[in-house]
């Protein structure tokens, strides 16, 4: 049976099966952001096109060519958010957050849109998990890179490699752009069309260009003729040192938006191809004070979630198969109402313990359960019948070693936690 209608390219369903590592994921992200001390924020997928213009950038890749901008019928600009840090900078201001807390902690996760070619690593649809330290200053780099780093390796990513770089403050800023477009006008010729145009809008956008034919000259960029890493930069390479986290200094990482300034990064993860990029962030300290507010030091991460989890799969083929060792299924023997019931309720008392749940609605013989679990590669069920509602005991078996055992109805949950090594 095929449908007359397909997702859009590059925006792609998550089904059963897979949605299981998302979600895995996701956990873990609330645990540790959470552990942290952040708090979650969730902000609408549509925002005024405007919001985006005046924080991204005109002269950026995503304003220039990539939002999925439109008219609502209202005739308002709308856009489906690029990036999220625009987003949680026009919630804090909006909804006065400040006003109430010294600084802010916050975490996200959720997806974004861009209107780019569907490949690998790049989708029109994606998600990110991203974090933001609101009005504090320089001691924040340090935990927000730390944060991230430590984060991917709690999700399981071994084979890491950050990447910083240090594009001044506002003043020095002027100065970086002034020698930029003075070397890159020389080398005008040599640009693509696209690079001639970022030239006239903004210069720190050339490094943004893709094009073969730009890299030499990009590359030949000198960072350190008119701006030196700053004492700040140094101070944070040297806490990044003491905590034991690698890095190296590229001069050439500017990040794709224009808010950014002094300390930005990017991780890497091997196991990608040529998009290898898992993370990036960086410190902004004007976003607010441009959408409308008072001047806000501010400092953020975002992680795509494609990208970790092809990485993750990458770097360790077998980390996703606990998912199936930890999810039990349920097989009730009979449909009477108190039967259900008593396996609604078990099924509820183990999922809130993180355990998952698989059953099979209108069966109700133990041979057509036995083979749906054996089909679904389980190892666990939990079998209940009138003779087990009886005895306020259930059976359960382990699949994999052909063993089965009566366990008490209040012992269920505590037998499987134990099973499966969760306490």
């Amino acid at each position: 049976m095929t449908s007359k209608f397909q997702s859009f390219p590059g925006m792609e369903d998550i089904l059963p099966g897979e949605i299981e590592k998302w979600q895995w994921v996701e956990e873990k992200a609330r645990v540790f952001f959470e552990a942290g001390g952040f708090k979650e924020l969730r902000t609408p997928v549509l925002e005024p096109t405007e919001l985006f213009v005046r924080s991204i950038g005109q002269a950026s890749d995503i304003v220039h060519k990539e939002m999925f901008s439109f008219k609502d019928r209202g005739e308002r600009d709308m856009t489906m958010r690029p990036e999220m840090t625009a987003s949680v900078a026009r919630a804090v201001l909006e909804k006065g957050l400040l006003k109430t807390t010294k600084s802010l902690r916050l975490y996200y996760i959720g997806p974004m849109f861009r209107a780019e070619r569907p490949q690998a690593g790049r989708k029109r649809q994606f998600h990110q998990i991203g974090a933001e330290i609101v009005n504090e200053g320089a001691h924040a780099d340090f935990e927000i890179i730390s944060l991230v780093y430590r984060f991917l390796q709690y999700a399981g990513l071994k084979l890491l490699t950050l990447n910083l770089n240090d594009l001044g403050e506002e003043e020095d800023r002027a100065k970086v752009r002034e020698a930029l477009l003075a070397y890159f006008s020389r080398e005008k010729a040599r640009l693509c069309k696209d690079c001639q145009w970022r030239l006239e809008k903004n210069v720190l956008r050339v490094f943004d260009c893709k094009v073969h034919g730009c890299q030499p000259v990009i590359e030949k960029a000198p960072w350190e003729d008119f701006f030196p890493l700053s004492e700040r930069f140094g101070a944070l390479t040297k806490k990044l040192e003491a905590d034991g986290i690698p890095f190296q200094v590229n001069r050439r990482l500017v990040r794709g938006l224009d808010y950014y300034n002094g300390v930005v990064f990017e991780i890497t993860a091997e196991g990608l191809g040529a998009q290898n990029a898992v993370a990036g962030g960086g410190r902004y300290d004007h976003l607010y004070q441009d959408l409308g507010g008072n001047a806000t030091p501010c400092t953020g991460f975002s992680i795509g979630m494609e990208r970790l989890l092809t990485a993750l799969e990458s770097q360790s083929p077998g980390i996703f198969e606990a998912l199936t060792a930890r999810k039990v299924y349920i097989a009730p023997l009979e449909e009477t109402p108190a039967l259900l019931r008593f396996c609604r309720e078990k099924a509820v008392a183990l999922r809130e313990a993180g355990i998952k749940i698989e059953s099979c609605a209108g069966i109700f013989s133990l041979s057509q359960h036995l083979k749906k679990a054996n089909q679904a590669g389980l190892r666990y069920m939990m079998i209940a019948g009138p003779e087990e509602l009886q005895k306020e005991k259930v059976v359960v078996k382990d699949l994999e070693k052909r063993e089965q055992v009566e366990v008490g109805n209040e012992q269920v949950v505590s037998h499987f936690k134990k099973e499966m090594g969760l306490c």
